[in-house]
């Protein structure tokens, strides 16, 4: 192997790589290495930097690891081909970034935690994948919202700035999902899954223009959905939006045909762990974020990457 090429945006034959890359090892494993926002930072579709580090075996990518930099504690996310694990590829781009650096692990993969116990990373956040088949779980019931609010699409070109606004409110102690910017709305808005119909609005009937809530849904197949974003600005908190915004979105799902929703939320969020199971969710996986304890500072509000070795 050589030494990994770094550099801050893929060419067109890099991204091809590193997309071929990212699909063999989710073969493999059966669960996808690396996040929505990191896959599109990697095709140069994201409006955060972010740098890129490449291992080859001759012409062949074996190894491909993200650095986002942009906070005072870093995050990556590693992967690394099926055929060349256990190999020392992991390692070898793992020891190129900054100590301290937090890294997720996805779907309770045995190699990962071996992985992170190898180098003396440990646990320091649990992110559960919750799951509910309507088949299984039956119908939803009929969403119900406080009197004065009303449901509507998302209109592009309008509603932009008033669910960004609502969002980083809602967010303001995740990291992750609170910072997102302009670019990164409209970089999801451009992937084929979005389509405005599915990001649901609640707003008060006589100001439709100010947004109380929203459940922003995802298509990911023709059969299966995500909960993708459910927000609910602070003014309207504690007025019980939760339960009837999450089951407008379950609604929307069973109507466009889908027959399995997931959704992610953390394990320290005993509140939405239990509307969410009260829906009839169960657990499916638990991705687990990794860092090395004498160096992890703040636990209470991370983001990280995904490993993969």
């Amino acid at each position: 192997m050589t030494s990994p090429v770094r550099t801050a945006r893929l060419t067109d034959e890099q991204q091809s790589a590193v997309l071929t890359l990212v699909a063999a090892a989710q073969e493999r494993d059966g669960v996808a290495p690396m996040s929505e926002q990191s896959l599109l930072a990697a095709r140069g579709r994201s409006g955060r930097p972010v740098e890129h580090l490449l291992a080859y075996a001759g012409d062949h990518l074996v190894g491909y690891l993200q650095v986002d930099e942009g906070e005072e504690t870093p995050s990556a996310e590693l992967v690394v081909a099926p055929s060349h694990r256990r190999q020392g590829v992991g390692s070898e781009l793992l020891g190129r970034i900054r100590p301290g650096t937090r890294i997720w692990a996805h779907g309770d993969l045995a190699a990962s935690d071996a992985f992170a116990a190898a180098h003396g990373l440990e646990v320091v956040r649990e992110l559960f994948v919750l799951g509910r088949r309507f088949a299984e779980a039956g119908p939803v019931d009929e969403p119900v919202l406080p009197e004065g609010l009303v449901a509507r699409p998302f209109r592009p070109g309008h509603d932009e700035a008033e669910w960004l606004r609502v969002n980083a409110a809602a967010f303001a102690h995740h990291a992750e999902q609170g910072r997102m910017t302009r670019a990164d709305l409209d970089a999801r808005m451009e992937e084929s899954w979005f389509d405005p119909e599915g990001l649901i609005l609640v707003v008060p009937e006589d100001d439709p223009d100010t947004v109380a809530a929203s459940h922003w849904t995802k298509r990911r197949s023709e059969t299966e959905g995500e909960i993708y974003v459910v927000a609910v600005d602070p003014a309207y908190q504690g007025k019980g939006l939760g339960r009837p915004v999450t089951l407008l979105g379950l609604q929307y799902l069973r109507q466009v045909g889908v027959e399995d929703v997931i959704l992610y939320v953390d394990g320290d969020n005993p509140a939405a762990l239990k509307v969410y199971r009260g829906l009839g969710f169960t657990t499916r996986s638990v991705d687990r974020m990794f860092a090395a304890r004498a160096q992890y500072v703040d636990a209470s509000s991370p983001r990280g990457g995904t490993m993969r070795s």
